[in-house]
């Protein structure tokens, strides 16, 4: 065998495994250009998506996780917080809830709970429309109905652009010190 035949056959070789297993197109969750501004309404994300993490920061950095993603509408009265005076919170709304099928410790990630809980209480996925913008919030103990957490385990994906096909934008998640992210993208299901 030649030199140059080897060096051909191990770049065939190297291209072939750019991709993960059961990834046909690597480059089909490409982050969202920086320039893009907030999604303020989370409207036109409901519904079953096929959804893809990728870790661009932390131990997994460089690993992706696929799985599936439902969100369906959450009943009105729980769309907005009780303040104790009684009036409702119109800074934050929970429109949406649901459940994720991922393997979130593949990337880094840690779920609080139960991404897979379809309890409209307690959720596996919980939509929040805020200020800043559109955000889901993965595991059910993160998301019980009535609670306010400002510590502990989280992971959490910014939505920033919204497209017929679906949705993408950055993730983050993290316990304690260590800390991961990275970008994801969720296609509808047919």
């Amino acid at each position: 065998m030649t030199t140059a035949w080897r060096l051909g056959a191990v770049l065939v070789l190297a291209g072939c495994g750019s991709a993960n297993a059961g990834q046909s197109d690597p480059q089909a969750c490409a982050p969202v250009e920086s320039d893009t501004s907030a999604v303020e309404t989370a409207a036109d994300i409901g519904g079953e998506y096929s959804v893809r993490l990728v870790a661009t920061s932390g131990a997994q950095r460089g690993a992706t996780a696929q799985g599936r993603l439902d969100l369906m509408p959450r009943d009105s009265a729980y769309r907005r917080l009780t303040l104790p005076d009684g009036t409702r919170d119109t800074t934050f709304a929970f429109p949406l809830y649901g459940t994720a099928e991922v393997d979130f410790a593949s990337v880094g990630a840690v779920a609080p709970g139960d991404p897979k809980s379809a309890d409209p209480l307690s959720p596996g996925v919980l939509v929040i429309e805020r200020p800043s913008g559109v955000m889901l919030r993965v595991g059910s103990v993160a998301n019980r109905w009535g609670m306010r957490r400002f510590d502990g385990a989280y992971t959490a994906l910014q939505v920033q652009q919204v497209t017929e096909e679906g949705f993408k934008g950055t993730w983050r998640s993290g316990v304690g010190t260590e800390q991961s992210g990275g970008h994801f993208c969720a296609v509808r299901a047919s």
